[in-house]
């Protein structure tokens, strides 16, 4: 079986969402509206309302700001965490018919998602098997990889990876406000020692000394630059990323891609305010685990430039040398063009959870496994007899042949 899947945007912290509008020729989420004395609208969830907690006061439905919509969670058989006024069921999938993926097909052992970022992510970490099993109790993590897609800005990036030195004790040091040694041992200007005298206490009276601080538009300014201690990376369209559990990292505005996960929203953050100044609720930084066994979720392994980029990226074409930080180059035009009708771009050397593959119209794709997601990128034609076009996405079950026509190209994840 192929069926046609329905949006499905899922709420997040971070701004974006207008390139899936674009690229699957929907309309902007009312979702994505940045005015933040509009109140969340009925279609944005139909109970979303009611889930404002009743000690935020009688007008806290006149304060409650939307959050945007920058995902599209394709088929996806996981719910949704965003650590405040939760909507029940979201982020889970429907066919085009209505029905549940999960109704039909069970749990997928993966998540597939398109992502748009107009601005920054916060840095953030998710657990390895192991660390989420001793602290989720979840029986999978989140490592994910991430394939960028035409539309990604010719500045775009990611920072990936500490840096060589970085310890446990120097990133904590940094995340409740630092020191001179932990900024010097990052590679960053030292932080004003005043940093927390300047921002408002939160969590109570004696919270200052374990709750991350937060202030103002600039508050993230006058704090240690977390952001020092990752690699930047530049990406463009055709390039791959590769993210293992307990890998901090945080994607950079003006990306647009596919990002394949396993199947869960387990996260730690290590910011307080988004870049365009959204606070991320408490539950949502320590994901539930409290402030000191979220530090447990990072692997303190410290790598240099050129580590990260041989282990974890793969540039489109091969073209791109890794040799220093600051290249940008522009990605070859051609580059999708010098690919066979069927590349694999994430195989089993680099993880045992799951693959992707980029099929063009001719190709015959032969699945691992019987049930698999999938997005056209590009064109229009059939998958297996099915018509399909740019922006549809499409849940496989039970067939493990792909025969994809026409001028379309899709991506293919099991």
């Amino acid at each position: 079986m192929i069926a046609k899947l329905q949006p499905n945007r899922v709420r997040r912290t971070y701004l974006g969402g207008g390139r899936i509008d674009a690229f699957t020729g929907g309309s902007r989420s009312c979702a994505t509206e940045t005015d933040a004395q509009e109140r969340v609208p009925p279609e944005c969830g139909a109970d979303a309302q009611e889930r404002v907690p009743p000690e935020c006061g009688a007008d806290a439905q006149e304060r409650v700001p939307p959050m945007p919509m920058p995902e599209d969670w394709m088929a996806s058989t996981t719910t949704a965490f965003n650590g405040t006024f939760e909507i029940e069921g979201e982020g889970l999938g429907r066919l085009e018919d209505g029905r549940l993926v999960k109704d039909v097909v069970g749990t997928l052992p993966i998540l597939v998602k398109l992502l748009d970022s107009d601005e920054r992510l916060v840095i953030q970490a998710h657990p390895t098997v192991p660390c989420a099993r001793r602290l989720f109790n979840s029986p999978v993590g989140k490592t994910e990889c991430w394939y960028f897609l035409p539309g990604t800005a010719p500045d775009a990036c990611v920072y990936l990876g500490f840096k060589p030195g970085i310890t446990r004790e120097k990133w904590e040091a940094a995340f409740w406000g630092g020191s001179r040694s932990c900024a010097t041992a990052a590679e960053t200007a030292a932080p004003h020692a005043d940093a927390q005298e300047r921002v408002p206490p939160v969590g109570g009276a004696d919270a200052q000394e374990r709750v991350p601080p937060v202030g103002g538009a600039d508050a993230q300014e006058r704090v240690p630059p977390l952001l020092s201690f990752l690699h930047r990376i530049p990406v463009a369209a055709g390039d791959f990323v590769f993210v293992d559990g307990g890998m901090p990292h945080a994607i950079g505005g003006g990306c647009f891609m596919i990002e394949l996960q396993e199947p869960s929203d387990l996260m730690v953050v290590a910011e307080r305010v988004t870049p365009s100044g959204r606070r991320i609720p408490d539950a949502k930084m320590h994901g539930g685990v409290g402030w000191e066994k979220m530090f447990e979720v990072y692997e303190y392994e410290g790598l240099t430039y050129e580590e990260v980029c041989a282990r974890y990226v793969r540039w489109a074409g091969g073209s791109r040398s890794c040799a220093t930080a600051a290249e940008t180059a522009a990605p070859h035009a051609d580059a999708q063009e010098r690919v066979p009708p069927v590349k694999q771009i994430l195989g089993p050397e680099l993880t045992d959870k799951f693959e992707m593959w980029r099929v063009a119209g001719g190709g015959m794709l032969s699945l691992p496994r019987d049930r698999a997601v999938a997005v056209v990128t590009e064109g229009a034609g059939e998958v297996n007899g099915l018509a399909v076009k740019k922006g549809d996405r499409l849940l496989v079950f039970d067939e493990r042949r792909f025969d994809v026509s026409g001028s379309a190209t899709l991506v293919a994840c099991a």
